[in-house]
């Protein structure tokens, strides 16, 4: 994937001017270089004057020594899919708990909804946001601030488009699907890439011009729709 630098760029500093994170910060780098959640964790904290803190290779799939590094190295920042942090949470019942972590970052999959509140009350209350996208649009596209998870609830809400970014529900003639009414995602703004290098085919399937806009979209293979609240609930791959 060919991705412009202002579109990583964007979605770095819209989430470190959002939550406010400086040179105080450290982030755990969980994720394989090779994965694009590591771009966060790399450019994220370098990118304030923060740090990054990096667990050995032995120790990238074990919860007792993520437990060590985020005590021990005061690690204030949390970034990876669901299923990490539910494997350190439940680590965390055999253990003290640790008050550094202050963001937690969850992508990449779904957030079973009991999990929110299993992190604040396991790590002293931090925020968790759940972010989704694309890595073809930089990698994140959208945001959601979890805060009380009603029973009633199946998932968490995909959310609302990341600064400079658009999200949008469309049936298969390209036409925006109303409120409740699923359809397909797809996402513009400044973190389109630019298409799949060397491979004009998947580009021209994956990236698309809307006749009528004249914007620039990615289509996901999603399916969504948008809630009474303004935001879109994720509803799973098409296929």
């Amino acid at each position: 994937v060919m991705i412009d630098h202002r579109g990583a760029l964007n979605t770095v500093v819209d989430v470190n001017e959002r939550f406010g994170v400086g040179a105080d910060d450290r982030v755990l780098a969980l994720s394989s270089l090779s994965f694009d959640l590591s771009v966060y964790d790399v450019f994220g904290p370098l990118a304030v004057g923060g740090a990054v803190v990096i667990p050995e290779a032995k120790s990238q799939r074990d919860p007792a020594a993520w437990y060590d590094l985020v005590t021990k190295a005061d690690v204030t920042i949390w970034n990876s899919v669901p299923a990490l942090m539910e494997l350190f949470v439940e680590h965390l019942g055999v253990r003290e708990a640790t008050g550094s972590l202050r963001l937690v970052l969850l992508s990449g999959d779904w957030i079973p909804v009991t999990l929110p509140d299993r992190i604040r009350e396991a790590l002293d209350g931090p925020a968790v946001i759940s972010l989704g996208g694309a890595t073809e649009a930089s990698i994140w596209s959208i945001m959601y601030p979890v805060g009380q998870v009603p029973s009633s609830w199946t998932s968490i809400p995909y959310g609302r488009p990341m600064r400079n970014q658009t999200f949008h529900v469309l049936d298969d003639a390209l036409r925006p699907r109303p409120t409740g009414v699923p359809g397909q995602l797809y996402i513009g703004g400044i973190g389109v890439a630019r298409g799949y290098l060397r491979d004009e085919a998947r580009t021209a399937a994956g990236f698309i011009v809307h006749p009528e806009t004249g914007e620039r979209l990615y289509r996901t293979g999603d399916l969504g729709r948008f809630l009474p609240s303004g935001e879109i609930e994720f509803l799973g791959r098409e296929d």
